[in-house]
């Protein structure tokens, strides 16, 4: 089993955008290779750091870990995260061997004393969920584990498009209103896109994936953009 982690160690900071990080670049910095020490406590064939910052230098993260393959993603920086996490995995699968399964963790998480290897292959993925079976269902992206790269591309490119063509669907009344307004007078602004959570748990459900849901996957971390920078677990 590979581990792929996801960074973006010194973020953007875009006007008119909330801000991204109440983290320092040090604090982020420690805290990614928290991460990385971690993940060298299993049994993990081969980590990898992909990560999307504005700065290319990484040397902190490659002196500190040494095992670990880190890679940077030159990419357009759009203000919907999830867009961009999904497009720099993508960018990283060619690298990837054939039919070895994957788990996925967003740097400066932690596996917990909840978390464990284990993978049962007769799924295509292993995931947190939130409000199963409700319109608000939504999944986490922040830790999960994928059956191969074959999948996963097929994956990240069906949520990637749902993540654009769900503002543009008719879901309601007020849907159908702005659809009618937009095919009588056209407005093109620029997509934010929908959340890569809620996009992605459409994927599963309806795109026939055999996906293993649970309550706990193991892992621990500071969203960085709360400002109370509170713990939570998943």
């Amino acid at each position: 089993m590979i581990a792929i982690v996801s960074s973006c160690l010194y973020p953007e900071e875009k006007k008119g955008e909330s801000k991204r990080s109440h983290f320092t670049h040090e604090e982020r910095e420690r805290q990614t290779i928290s991460t990385l020490k971690a993940l060298e406590n299993f049994n993990f064939s081969q980590i990898i750091l992909v990560d999307n910052s504005v700065s290319a230098n990484l040397d902190v993260i490659k002196s500190a870990c040494k095992a670990v393959q880190v890679i940077h993603i030159k990419q357009y920086q759009f203000i919907n995260k999830g867009i961009n996490e999904f497009l720099m995995l993508l960018a990283t699968l060619d690298i990837l061997p054939e039919n070895e399964p994957i788990f996925k963790i967003s740097a400066r998480y932690l596996p917990n004393e909840n978390f464990n290897t284990n993978f049962d292959e007769a799924y295509d993925f292993k995931v947190r969920a939130y409000h199963l079976g409700t319109k608000r269902s939504s999944i986490s992206t922040r830790g999960y584990f994928v059956r191969n790269k074959q999948i996963y591309e097929a994956f990240l490119l069906k949520t990637l498009n749902e993540t654009f063509a769900y503002e543009r669907r008719v879901v309601g009344i007020r849907s159908l209103i702005h659809f009618v307004k937009q095919f009588i007078n056209p407005v093109f602004n620029i997509p934010r896109g929908a959340a890569v959570e809620f996009a992605g748990a459409r994927i599963l459900k309806y795109a026939g994936y055999h996906t293993e849901y649970v309550d706990k996957i193991g892992i621990s971390g500071s969203i960085a953009g709360f400002e109370n920078k509170s713990i939570i677990k998943e």
